[in-house]
C-alpha cells in the first residue's frame, strides 16, 4: 500500500534558535526568549482550527515559535487536530476562551512498523505496545481509517498512555512510509549497564551507540528513544539517541493549565497527568478525587516543576461537539447540506450541516460566501466536520 506523505524533517537547532531569535525579537519578546515573556503555560490536545484551540481556549499562534520535541523550527501547518501540544503564551482570557501564543511545542509517541492489525477490537501493535483507536481518532493519507493499516506499514502516533488499561490511546495517525528513524517513548525497565540494553514494553533497546544519556538513567524513567529502522543481529532496536520522555515547563508559570490522563497516583491529592507531577493538596476537586486513567484538566500555577493545582475536574467530552474550527465560508451547498470553510492554514474544510442542532447569530440564510463562522462538531473520517453548531461571528 502507498502511504506517501509530505514530511516535516526540519532544521537542526542551531538554525532553529537564530530563527526563533528574530522571530521572537519581531513580536516585541525583548531578546530574552520566549521563556522570559511567557507568563502562561498550556498542555493538551489541539481539537480545533482557529487558530489553534486546546483545552477550549482559541490560541493565535499567527506569531508564535513552532517547535517538536527536538527543538526543529516549524511551521503552523505543522499544528494539527488529535496532537498534544505545550503552549507557552501571554495572559489567557479564561472567560472569553483566548490566549495568545508566543511557543508552541507539538510532540508524537510513536513512529514505527505495526505489527498485527485487529478491526474487532479497534486496535493494532506497534512495538509491542497495544494502541487502541477510537472514533474520535484522526487519520492522514489514511482514507480507511485503521482498515487501511496491514502488518509493515509504518506510522506516526499521536496519544496517550492510559494507566488504567495499559494501553497507548490513539488521538492522531499519519502515514510515515519514508522515515528516516523510528521513535518510541516508554518507561524503562530491565536495565542492563553492562551489556548497555533495557526494554521499553517489550522491546529491548540498545544503547551502546549513545553517549549523551538522560540524567539518573535507571528503570523507572520515562524516555523517548530514536532508533535506527533495522533490528542488529541480537534482534534488539538499536537506539541513536535517548532523551527525557516527560512533557513539563521548563520555567515557573503564574497561570498554567494541563489535561490528559492521570498516570501515577501517590494518593487522592498527589498523583501525575502526562508524567507531570501534580500538588493538590489545596485544590478544589470539582468532579470528585480523581484516579489513575481519569482523563482530568488540573488549572494552578507550576512552582520548581510540579503543578499547584487550584482546580481538579474530570474531562466529560462531548464528541458530537468536540471538535472546533473558525474560517471564511467560500460556497455553500444547500442541496446536500454542506458547506467549504476556508481556514487561513489548513485551506479548505468541507462542514456537512444535515445534523445540524443549531445556528447561533443568524439562520441557513445568512450561510453565505463570505460569512465568517464558528463551527462546532466532530471530524469524521476523511476530513469532514459533522457540524452539530454554526455560531456566526462579526
Amino acid at each position: 500500500m502507498s502511504m506517501a506523505r509530505s514530511k516535516r524533517w526540519l532544521p537542526p537547532l542551531g538554525s532553529a534558535l537564530v530563527a526563533a531569535s528574530a522571530l521572537l525579537t519581531a513580536c516585541g519578546g525583548g531578546g530574552t526568549g520566549t521563556e522570559a515573556a511567557a507568563t502562561s503555560y498550556t498542555q493538551g490536545q489541539i481539537t480545533g482550527y482557529g487558530s489553534i484551540v486546546v483545552n477550549g481556549v482559541r490560541f493565535d499562534d499567527r506569531s508564535a515559535i513552532v517547535l517538536d520535541d527536538d527543538d526543529h523550527v516549524g511551521r503552523r501547518a505543522d499544528l494539527k487536530i488529535g496532537m498534544w501540544v505545550e503552549i507557552e503564551g501571554d495572559d489567557v482570557d479564561r472567560d472569553r476562551g483566548t490566549g495568545r501564543a508566543l511557543r508552541v511545542r507539538w510532540a508524537n509517541e510513536f513512529v514505527g512498523p505495526v505489527s498485527s492489525v485487529d478491526l474487532a477490537s479497534s486496535t493494532f501493535v506497534l512495538f509491542g505496545q497495544t494502541i487502541e483507536v477510537r472514533p474520535q481518532t484522526q487519520f492522514e493519507d489514511l482514507p480507511q481509517g485503521l482498515g487501511s493499516l496491514s502488518a509493515g506499514d509504518v506510522v506516526e502516533v499521536h496519544g496517550y498512555f492510559n494507566a488504567a488499561t495499559g494501553r497507548y490511546v490513539a488521538t492522531r495517525i499519519e502515514a510515515e512510509d519514508d522515515a528516516p528513524l523510528y521513535k518510541l517513548r516508554g518507561i524503562v525497565s530491565d536495565l542492563d549497564t553492562t551489556a548497555r540494553t533495557f526494554r521499553l514494553g517489550s522491546e529491548v533497546i540498545d544503547y551502546s551507540n549513545v553517549s549523551d544519556l538522560p540524567t539518573q538513567l535507571a528503570n523507572g524513567l520515562r524516555v523517548r528513544v530514536k532508533l535506527r529502522t533495522t533490528k542488529n543481529a541480537a534482534d534488539q532496536w538499536v537506539a541513536v539517541s535517548i532523551k527525557h520522555g516527560v512533557r513539563r515547563p521548563s520555567l515557573d508559570r503564574v497561570e498554567s493549565e494541563i489535561e490528559g490522563v492521570v498516570d501515577t497516583c501517590a494518593s487522592s491529592t498527589s498523583f501525575s497527568v502526562n508524567g507531570i507531577s501534580v500538588d493538590a493538596s489545596t485544590a478544589v476537586f470539582r468532579d470528585g478525587w480523581v484516579t489513575c486513567g481519569d482523563e482530568v484538566e488540573v488549572k494552578g500555577r507550576v512552582q520548581d516543576g510540579v503543578m499547584q493545582a487550584a482546580v481538579v475536574k474530570k474531562e466529560d467530552h462531548d464528541d458530537a461537539m468536540r471538535h472546533e474550527l473558525h474560517g471564511t465560508v467560500v460556497s455553500v451547498n444547500t442541496e446536500a447540506e454542506t458547506f467549504v470553510l476556508r481556514h487561513e492554514v489548513h485551506g479548505d474544510i468541507t462542514v456537512s450541516f444535515d445534523h445540524l442542532l443549531r445556528f447561533d447569530g443568524g439562520t441557513l440564510a445568512d450561510l453565505v460566501p463570505g460569512a465568517k463562522v464558528e463551527v462546532r462538531g466532530r471530524l469524521m473520517l476523511g476530513g469532514t466536520l459533522q457540524a452539530a453548531r454554526v455560531e456566526f461571528e462579526n
